[in-house]
Protein backbone atom coordinates (compact mmCIF):
# COMPACT_ATOMS: atom_id res chain seq x y z
CA UNK A 1 0.00 0.00 0.00
CA UNK A 2 2.68 2.76 1.23
CA UNK A 3 4.35 2.40 -2.83
CA UNK A 4 0.38 3.63 -4.02
CA UNK A 5 1.32 7.06 -2.06
CA UNK A 6 2.79 9.73 -4.49
CA UNK A 7 3.23 13.23 -4.23
CA UNK A 8 0.40 13.72 -6.39
CA UNK A 9 -1.75 12.16 -3.70
CA UNK A 10 -0.26 14.08 -0.28
CA UNK A 11 -1.04 17.23 -2.69
CA UNK A 12 -4.36 16.51 -3.44
CA UNK A 13 -4.99 15.29 0.40
CA UNK A 14 -3.26 18.44 2.26
CA UNK A 15 -4.65 20.74 -0.44
CA UNK A 16 -8.14 19.13 0.76
CA UNK A 17 -7.56 19.40 4.11
CA UNK A 18 -6.08 22.73 3.37
CA UNK A 19 -9.45 23.86 2.02
CA UNK A 20 -11.19 22.49 4.52
CA UNK A 21 -9.76 24.67 7.70
CA UNK A 22 -10.49 27.67 5.40
CA UNK A 23 -14.31 27.07 5.49
CA UNK A 24 -13.44 25.89 9.69
CA UNK A 25 -11.74 29.30 9.81
CA UNK A 26 -14.57 31.85 8.05
CA UNK A 27 -17.52 29.79 9.70
CA UNK A 28 -15.69 30.75 13.14
CA UNK A 29 -15.02 34.33 12.06
CA UNK A 30 -18.90 34.35 11.15
CA UNK A 31 -20.16 33.09 14.17
CA UNK A 32 -17.16 35.71 16.15
CA UNK A 33 -19.02 38.23 14.49
CA UNK A 34 -22.65 37.01 15.23
CA UNK A 35 -21.51 36.90 18.66
CA UNK A 36 -20.03 40.21 19.16
CA UNK A 37 -22.95 41.98 18.02
CA UNK A 38 -25.26 40.03 19.96
CA UNK A 39 -22.95 41.11 23.22
CA UNK A 40 -23.59 44.66 21.89
CA UNK A 41 -27.89 44.15 21.95
CA UNK A 42 -26.88 42.82 25.39
CA UNK A 43 -24.96 45.17 26.75
CA UNK A 44 -27.04 48.19 24.97
CA UNK A 45 -30.47 46.32 26.74
CA UNK A 46 -28.50 46.41 29.73
CA UNK A 47 -27.99 50.05 29.99
CA UNK A 48 -31.58 50.76 28.68
CA UNK A 49 -32.66 48.88 31.95
CA UNK A 50 -30.28 50.74 34.24
CA UNK A 51 -31.40 54.21 32.60
CA UNK A 52 -35.17 52.79 33.65
CA UNK A 53 -34.22 52.15 37.08
CA UNK A 54 -32.71 55.55 37.13
CA UNK A 55 -35.77 56.93 36.03
CA UNK A 56 -37.82 54.91 38.89
CA UNK A 57 -35.16 55.86 41.56
CA UNK A 58 -35.79 59.56 40.37
CA UNK A 59 -39.46 59.90 40.46
CA UNK A 60 -39.51 57.96 44.32
CA UNK A 61 -37.13 60.64 45.64
CA UNK A 62 -39.79 63.41 44.21
CA UNK A 63 -42.44 61.43 45.97
CA UNK A 64 -40.66 60.87 48.70
CA UNK A 65 -40.02 65.12 48.86
CA UNK A 66 -43.71 66.14 47.87
CA UNK A 67 -44.59 63.42 50.76
CA UNK A 68 -42.52 65.36 53.02
CA UNK A 69 -43.98 68.67 52.08
CA UNK A 70 -47.26 67.46 52.14
CA UNK A 71 -46.88 66.35 55.95
CA UNK A 72 -45.27 70.07 56.92
CA UNK A 73 -48.60 71.62 55.31
CA UNK A 74 -50.81 69.40 57.17
CA UNK A 75 -49.04 70.07 60.69
CA UNK A 76 -49.00 73.81 59.81
CA UNK A 77 -52.77 74.11 59.04
CA UNK A 78 -53.76 71.41 61.99
CA UNK A 79 -54.90 68.59 59.57
CA UNK A 80 -55.37 65.22 60.62
CA UNK A 81 -57.53 62.73 59.43
CA UNK A 82 -60.29 61.85 61.94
Amino acid sequence: MAENVTNELIFEVLKNIQDRLTKVESTLADHTRQFIRVREDINSVREDINGLRGDDLRREAMQARMDERLQRIENRLNLTDA
